[in-house]
């Protein structure tokens, strides 16, 4: 809880959708950048699975399993005597590596030439595809930035009236338009207030 983990990569298990940046770890769950971007992706198909949901966790941004084991077996080799927790991969943060560790079953008291092939591909394993299951919205029970609204194709974007009823205007979250966040969806509603309100102004 209060860790944050910078260059992680999270992605929705079985979709293309993913996200990169900084992941927080709150007394709830996981936000952050990360999670916000890949929520912003994902938000229907996150709704239509009821928020209920697995996504994957790479901690290290690295994907070339590979690589992430020959940097590993490069620690083994540099420090065959100490003990894992005294070496943290990829400069991740003290409370993350100990709960990876604890997480894989290797103990605290392990040393580092004692962890075998089996060991360093739960490793592997645990800091590029570390899965979870999401069983619901934050604690609040409410969106950072909701989806859906009016279509941006029934809409006159010059005047932001509707080309379905006249004299009719929309604006801001009303609208099926979202960005990641950021700032974005601020200017996207104070921009098309402006625009509608000048265009009902004339």
């Amino acid at each position: 809880m209060g860790t944050v983990v910078e260059g992680t990569t999270v992605s929705l298990v079985g979709t293309k959708h993913k996200a990169t940046g900084p992941l927080l770890v709150t007394h709830w769950g996981a936000s952050g950048p990360a999670i916000l971007k890949l929520s912003s992706y994902g938000a229907r198909y996150v709704h239509d699975c009821d928020y209920q949901f697995p996504i994957a966790v790479n901690w290290i941004g690295l994907t070339n399993s590979a690589l992430v084991a020959e940097h590993l077996q490069g620690i083994v080799d540099s420090n065959p005597r100490k003990f894992l927790t005294s070496v943290h991969p990829f400069g991740l943060p003290t409370r993350m590596w100990q709960y990876i560790l604890q997480k894989t079953a290797l103990g605290a008291d392990k040393r580092w030439d004692e962890l075998g092939k089996k060991g360093l591909n739960k490793l592997v394993e645990a800091l590029t595809n570390d899965q979870y299951k999401v069983t619901g919205k934050g604690a609040f029970r409410d969106e950072f930035v909701t989806c859906g609204g009016v279509s941006l194709s029934d809409i006159n974007l010059n005047t932001m009236e509707s080309k379905v009823c006249k004299n009719l205007y929309f604006a801001g979250e009303v609208l099926d338009v979202d960005a990641i966040t950021g700032g974005f969806n601020l200017q996207a509603a104070w921009t098309t207030g402006f625009v509608a309100g000048k265009a009902m102004a004339l």
